[in-house]
């Protein structure tokens, strides 16, 4: 009998010893069951958005976890680009990132981007917050949801937009951002040109200091007013969670410069709930990348979804990290310059494209004279200088339109193709500095003929123009570095 009972105790310690490793089990499995990958469905929507003539319908799709219960919800905000396929400001951009949140278990909201006051040279940073908080409010009503908990996320343009959002409105519960900039876009926009051409082997100082500090004078002249907007006020009065996660291959937005402004706005806020990230390898948007981050693969970097969905947990559980910097801050290739902002009346696209206009209506309506003209008879003296207006005015008129065109594809591309790049300069801007100094040295040849030449025979009206446009044509010049003197 003792034996029965030592066994008997014996055997009820077992099962008590399971029982407890069961429970224990089955509590470790409840804890992490959010961080497991669950299925999805799908809901095409539409919710309006903004007053007057930016009223408009957007279209979106909902992806909703098949989980029972209410849900958190996030509304993602899109990147730079129109609502095209493809164009960066369609839904389908930011879809792997939607279902990275889906799987998660958490509601998911993804919008094509509004047309009405949003194209490539016109876009207003407002609006677009405005969207964002009517997808919030439009979650809301929604009876799968928490509406408690429902927050933004942004990329790159959305970094500005996001954080705009959570500023002016509690409805958002948290707020995270990747690849966001702490500067304006037109600082923005020219460190990023700037790391490209040099990224190209471009060493030159004046063709950098041409094509992209000046270029981005008459580009942001041409954008409007939110070239210049400030982030940091909308930073400094959100008092939401935050997340904010940089590459540290990020060569369109400074990561470690704009997560120190980050960090002081938001410590001026108050904000003591923030995580300001580095992922090390990733490029802008946290994607896997070659060509030391400036060419992207377009997948998500490892790692970057479940430094989300950790955070995200803790936040919807109202655990919120205290603030805190995670991974190590990234060297930049530059710093950004901070004198971008202020556009003088000589940068304005309107001066430089109206005086170059000048100088090629002057330019093609004297060489053309000059073909004229070779059909009379005329003196010796006049004939020669004659010869020289109208190779000035050739020249000129080629130097001008060649230096445009360049201008212009590059800032199109993104500077993403300089052409050949010869001893650090690139081939076409040296060519283009060639026919710019011909043509300067012209001039100075032409005045001095003309002053040489005005005892013996006036100088015509066409001669004359172009000495008028050639003097201005000299200053012009310097401006953009397109001479070699």
């Amino acid at each position: 009998m003792v034996f029965l009972k030592k066994l008997g105790h014996q055997v009820f310690l077992v099962l008590l010893a399971l029982m407890l490793i069961f429970t224990a089990d089955a509590s470790m499995v409840n804890a992490n069951s959010n961080e497991q990958k669950v299925d999805f469905h799908e809901e095409t929507i539409t919710f309006v958005s903004g007053t007057g003539e930016y009223r408009e319908t957007l279209h979106g799709t909902v992806l909703i976890p098949n989980q029972v219960g209410r849900k958190a919800g996030i509304v993602l905000a899109h990147g730079s680009g129109v609502g095209e396929p493809g164009k960066g400001g369609n839904q389908t951009d930011i879809r792997k990132e939607a279902e990275v949140f889906a799987r998660a278990g958490i509601i998911t909201l993804i919008y094509n981007k509004r047309s009405k006051g949003y194209s490539k040279t016109n876009r207003s940073y407002e609006l677009l917050a405005q969207d964002l908080i009517a997808g919030v409010k439009f979650l809301q009503t929604r009876s799968d949801i928490d509406n408690k908990k429902v927050g933004v996320w942004g990329l790159s343009e959305g970094g500005w937009v996001a954080p705009l959002a959570a500023s002016q409105t509690d409805d958002i519960a948290f707020v995270i951002t990747s690849g966001a900039p702490g500067i304006s876009p037109a600082q923005q926009q020219t460190w990023n040109m700037e790391n490209r051409l040099r990224h190209q082997g471009v060493q030159s100082k004046s063709a950098i200091h041409s094509l992209v500090y000046n270029g981005a004078g008459v580009v942001f002249s041409l954008s409007g007013s939110e070239a210049t907007y400030n982030p940091v006020p909308p930073l400094q009065k959100i008092h939401q969670p935050f997340l904010a996660i940089w590459g540290s291959k990020d060569r369109q937005v400074p990561p470690a410069e704009s997560a120190e402004i980050f960090k002081n706005a938001l410590d001026k806020a108050g904000n003591r709930n923030y995580v300001l990230q580095f992922i090390e390898g990733a490029d802008h948007s946290i994607f896997n990348n070659t060509d030391d981050g400036f060419v992207s693969l377009k997948t998500l970097y490892p790692g970057y979804a479940e430094v989300m969905t950790s955070w995200l947990f803790h936040v919807i559980n109202d655990q919120p990290p205290v603030a805190q910097t995670v991974g190590q801050t990234p060297l930049q290739m530059s710093n950004s310059l901070t004198d971008l902002t202020t556009v003088h009346w000589y940068d304005y696209y309107w001066f430089q494209l109206g005086i170059s206009v000048l100088f090629l209506l002057i330019f093609i309506g004297s060489y053309f004279v000059s073909k004229k003209n070779r059909l009379k008879k005329i003196t010796k003296a006049s004939s020669s200088i004659q010869r020289l207006a109208g190779w000035t005015a050739l020249i000129g008129m080629i130097s001008i339109l060649s230096f445009w065109m360049y201008l212009i594809s590059l800032w199109m591309n993104g500077g993403r193709d300089v052409g050949w790049v010869v001893a650090g300069i690139p081939f076409l801007w040296m060519v283009i500095q060639l026919l710019a100094t011909i043509t300067a040295v012209l001039i100075i040849l032409l005045i001095i003929s003309c002053l040489k030449n005005q005892r013996k025979q006036q100088t015509s009206a066409r001669v004359k123009w172009i000495l008028y446009a050639g003097i201005l044509f000299i200053p012009w010049a310097i401006y953009w570095h397109l001479l070699f003197f």
